[in-house]
């Protein structure tokens, strides 16, 4: 999979996992066709929460939280790069004041307490992984 694909993913799930992104209801049928760049779906493989079961982003965060249970560092340096659920790690770790916006690699490797080396490190594996993932799909 070409790297770019793995990027637009990565960007999918990160918004994906604002809250308010997973809440569908209450939406007018224009905005569902926007959102979805041209697409509806209906019915087919939803879970009992109405949400689709094996979406991309589904499979990227069950990919990360499996992450997570073998490195959370890698899991986290992955989640504060693209911004996904962000606030999860901010909190789990105690980071006062985390604050995404317009932060480099230096800058959240120091907000986790580790080198910019073993950041980068981490998140090249983190990527490979999810390009694995998304290569076999």
């Amino acid at each position: 999979m070409a790297k770019r694909d793995v990027a637009s993913a990565l960007e999918l799930w990160a918004r994906w996992s604002v809250p308010e992104a997973q809440q569908s209801t209450g939406r007018s049928m224009l905005a569902k066709l926007i959102e979805n760049k041209g697409e509806i779906f209906f019915g087919g493989s939803t879970a009992a929460s109405g949400g689709p079961v094996d979406s991309l982003e589904v499979l990227i965060e069950s990919a990360v939280m499996k992450m997570a249970a073998i490195d959370q560092m890698r899991a986290d340096v992955l989640r504060l790069e693209c911004n996904a659920a962000w606030w999860q790690v901010a909190l789990r770790r105690k980071i006062d004041g985390y604050d995404p916006r317009g932060m480099g690699h230096f800058e959240k490797a120091l907000a986790l307490g580790i080198s910019l080396r073993t950041y980068r490190r981490r998140l090249a594996e983190a990527k490979q992984i999810i390009e694995t993932l998304l290569g076999k799909s």
